[in-house]
């Protein structure tokens, strides 16, 4: 019988089963098998993640807080430039005052859930700042984020907001060392950080054979992306290097898995006439399948946290092509789990046609990617991490003591 831990609401910034999500479930599935915890979640609106709650008997609250990362738009002559920075400017000053007045709304459901722990799923929460301003009790802020470099966004109050907030939460947990040395960076080490890796649930990953037939002149070898469809995560880059590997004779085909704005890779797509050789799935909430089609999973993000869609193809023994950035070079163990590139559509490329053309580096990639994400991201091994970052939070009754004497004077 596990004994009961700490009561913890998890707060999200958003309600679709992307990356972040997916590994809040894993965290509190693990926490409250292993460990006891109670979860209950804070999210902005209902979607494809409280259907999971409700499945899982896990409380939750949508509270209509709003995101204070926006992408920054200019555009026009001095003038129109001037008026439209103002105009944001003034619009991230009513983002931050809606927030602020939401936290009696907050406040009163943590004290009905009886909370004793607030844990921050994303850099992106747009309550983030008054919670480790005016909650009484620790918060610990799970950073899954390079925020500003990933999606070319920028903090509402701008990065010193940012700041000021990281160093004021009683615990930063960030999912990579890649992230870690962002927050150590920007905070000037002043910052309690703790660097924690994702566990990735393998249940569903692991249903049927990981085994591929060989690629034949009926089934080309399929190159897999999922993830967000965004300017910064390179499916255009993956598109044009399959251009160029078909023009070098090679069968291939890319699938495309994920929502977002599409329209720019739809027109690259159709500029390079490479509209029977890609396909564009949209959202996937399970993703497995699209894992088992795939030879190899292409990771072209200039700035990944960690990963999370890399770590389930291993696990899925699919070798992985990355580019040599961020999580992505920690994920792959500088090459030794999967393969890097650097430079462009080229370097891609010349990757992609190795694993087509060498089949003996397909399987050793392959073994070597599931033998690598099944010892090192285990949801239990993440989740005893973080609850042992619990546990050191709810014994310093001096630190907590601090900050309640802060928000009651």
């Amino acid at each position: 019988m596990v004994k009961r831990g700490p009561r913890v609401a998890y707060i999200t910034h958003y309600a679709d089963l992307y990356g972040a999500n997916r590994s809040l479930l894993d965290l509190m599935l693990a926490l409250r098998e292993d460990h006891g915890v109670v979860p209950s979640v804070i999210l902005p609106r209902s979607g494809d993640l409280t259907r999971v709650l409700d499945e899982l008997g896990i409380p939750w609250s949508a509270i209509p807080f709003l995101p204070w990362l926006s992408e920054p738009h200019a555009s026009g002559g001095p003038h129109h430039r001037v008026m439209q920075f103002l105009r944001q400017r003034r619009e991230a000053r009513t983002r931050s005052t809606a927030n602020r007045e939401l936290w009696p709304t907050v406040e009163a459901l943590l004290k009905a859930w009886q909370v004793s722990i607030v844990h921050v799923n994303s850099a992106a929460v747009g309550i983030a700042p008054v919670l480790v301003e005016r909650s009484g009790r620790p918060v610990v802020w799970h950073i899954r984020e390079l925020p500003e470099a990933h999606y070319g966004t920028r903090f509402d109050g701008g990065g010193g907001r940012y700041v000021w907030a990281l160093r004021k939460a009683d615990r930063v947990i960030c999912i990579s060392e890649a992230v870690a040395a962002d927050v150590r960076l920007r905070t000037r080490g002043q910052a309690r950080v703790s660097m924690i890796h994702d566990g990735v649930s393998m249940s569903l990953l692991r249903a049927g054979s990981t085994e591929r037939p060989a690629p034949t002149r009926e089934r080309p070898f399929t190159f897999l992306q999922v993830g967000l469809i965004h300017r910064s995560k390179g499916q255009e880059e993956a598109v044009e290097a399959l251009a160029m590997l078909r023009r070098e004779g090679v069968d291939a085909r890319t699938i495309i898995v994920g929502g977002g704005r599409d329209t720019s890779l739809r027109a690259r797509i159709a500029e390079l006439g490479m509209e029977a050789h890609v396909e564009l799935r949209g959202f996937m909430p399970d993703p497995s399948e699209a894992y088992r089609e795939a030879d190899a999973l292409l990771m072209c993000s200039r700035h990944e946290a960690l990963g999370r869609v890399t770590i389930e193809a291993m696990s899925m023994g699919v070798p992985v092509i990355g580019y040599r950035s961020g999580g992505t070079v920690e994920v792959l163990e500088n090459g030794k789990a999967g393969l890097l590139y650097d430079g462009g559509p080229e370097d891609l490329c010349a990757r992609m046609r190795d694993l087509v053309t060498n089949v003996t580096l397909r399987i050793e990639l392959a073994q070597a990617g599931r033998d690598s994400a099944h010892e090192r991201f285990a949801p239990g091994r993440s989740a005893k991490e973080v609850m042992g970052v619990y546990n050191e939070l709810t014994l310093r009754p001096t630190a907590l003591s601090r900050k309640r004497f802060h928000h009651d004077g």
